[in-house]
């Protein structure tokens, strides 16, 4: 990005990066063998009673490589606390390509026949443990994802609802505990650490370069600042998840949730940033009272993201879930954004005939950049479809990443240099002899 002049010493942000020791130690360390016993999911479940649907229930997935892979299950008695036998219940596995027709047998007890392995799984009487099912799966062609059931239609239990819980474990041929559609994930959420982090650094050198230059920063480079915080906060936050679920299967959830929330909250501040100058913020004085309906807008925006967030963890190891954005969170998402696009359409329209024929021409080309990265999730989010389940995560993380970057990399360059914006903006204000940059009268 161009801007004022720099002393030599000023301008190698880029290869202090490169000399920083940490790098290729960190390398390292991502490479060493975890002691990890494979993916850990656990959690409760309601089987048997009157209720037909309560004698099959869905436990778990994994994506298998080549190779021959390992499982392990074994469930404990929660409510009622203790039952007058040991209870026989069957541990069922189902291939990917036969997934959607078991799911769609209106009888579920018939759904045992399309199981490519059957086992017994015993629950104790006393409310203790059982013993470990243990399994393996082989594959030679391609990889495949593998559905796990639990299921008493043999009427093992009395007839009412009995409360279990679940452990269960699942690793590779090569021992790696990621399913194989988070295969790539650490090395690919590392790289981008390594990218924002360098961007981070030229971003400050030149926001420093520009203050100096304009004699202050102007509230969109600092609102700028802020989405690229969060957006990087959220990489270390999900790249540290990663590399503890390397070790226990697990992760650490509070840092992933944490993560979706603020990558979400970025992507908010910069669509809204978008949305504020197309409505003729720096470009219109007059418009600067369409600040006050924004604010409210922005933070409704964010709550609603945030929410869905917290649903889709509610959903996150669901039989049709391969990606964050999976299901009705990613449609929702998908038609708040094509929303507001229009609002942004509009809003761009509107400022144009207002403005001069400088301003048009600058906002034909914002209008052309904001596009793309508005209409950016929405093609993500289908052409990820046409890609087989476990290539989907990886697909859709690297979309959107690149979607942010590029995002980041253009508003950076927008505001920080000297270029179209710059000069039929007020960012120009403060750097004219009695400029006052961003000092606009407000209409009521």
């Amino acid at each position: 990005m161009a801007g004022e002049a720099e002393s030599p010493r000023r301008r190698r942000p880029w290869p202090m990066l490169g000399r920083l020791p940490s790098v290729p130690l960190l390398l390292l360390l991502w490479q060493l063998p975890g002691a990890c016993e494979g993916k850990f999911q656990a959690g409760p479940m309601r089987i048997s009673g009157p209720k037909k649907e309560n004698h099959w229930k869905y436990v778990s997935k994994f994506g298998y490589g080549l190779g021959t892979g390992k499982f392990n299950l074994r469930v404990k008695l929660q409510s009622p606390r203790t039952i007058s036998a040991e209870a026989k219940l069957m541990f069922e596995v189902f291939l990917d390509e036969d997934w959607a027709e078991v799911e769609a047998m209106e009888d579920i007890c018939k759904r045992r026949d399309k199981a490519r392995q059957r086992r017994e799984i015993m629950v104790n009487p006393e409310g203790e443990w059982g013993e470990w099912v243990n399994g393996s799966l082989a594959q030679s062609q391609r990889p495949h994802i593998w559905y796990f059931a639990i299921s008493d239609c043999d009427g093992a239990l009395q007839n009412f609802t009995h409360r279990l819980r679940f452990e269960f474990k699942a690793t590779q041929d090569t021992g790696s505990e990621f399913s194989i559609e988070m295969g790539w994930m650490p090395l690919a959420n590392f790289v981008f650490l390594c990218g924002i982090s360098a961007f981070v650094w030229k971003f400050i050198v030149q926001t420093r370069s520009f203050s100096r230059s304009s004699g202050s920063v102007h509230p969109v480079i600092w609102t700028l600042s802020v989405a690229i915080v969060l957006q990087f906060i959220a990489q270390v936050f999900h790249t540290i998840h990663l590399w503890v679920y390397a070790y226990d299967g697990n992760g650490v959830k509070a840092m992933e949730v944490l993560s979706e929330i603020l990558f979400m909250l970025s992507q908010v501040t910069q669509t809204s940033l978008l949305i504020l100058i197309a409505l003729g913020y720096t470009l219109l004085q007059s418009k600067i009272g369409e600040l006050d309906l924004m604010i409210p807008m922005c933070f409704m925006v964010g709550v609603i993201h945030i929410m869905l967030v917290g649903f889709g963890k509610i959903k996150d190891d669901a039989s049709y879930k391969y990606h964050e954005n999976e299901g009705v969170v990613g449609w929702v998402l998908l038609v708040m954004r094509l929303l507001l696009y229009v609002w942004f359409l509009w809003a761009v329209q509107s400022s144009a005939s207002e403005g001069g024929m400088k301003l048009q021409t600058f906002l034909r080309q914002y209008r052309a950049a904001g596009s793309l990265y508005f209409l950016a999730y929405p093609f993500i989010f289908i052409i990820t479809k046409c890609f087989a389940p476990y290539w989907q995560h990886l697909v859709m993380a690297i979309g959107l990443m690149s979607m942010q970057m590029g995002s980041n990399l253009w508003l950076a360059s927008l505001f920080l240099t000297r270029g179209e914006y710059f000069k039929v903006s007020t960012l120009s204000a403060s750097s004219l002899p009695g400029g006052s940059a961003g000092r606009m009268v407000k209409e009521d």
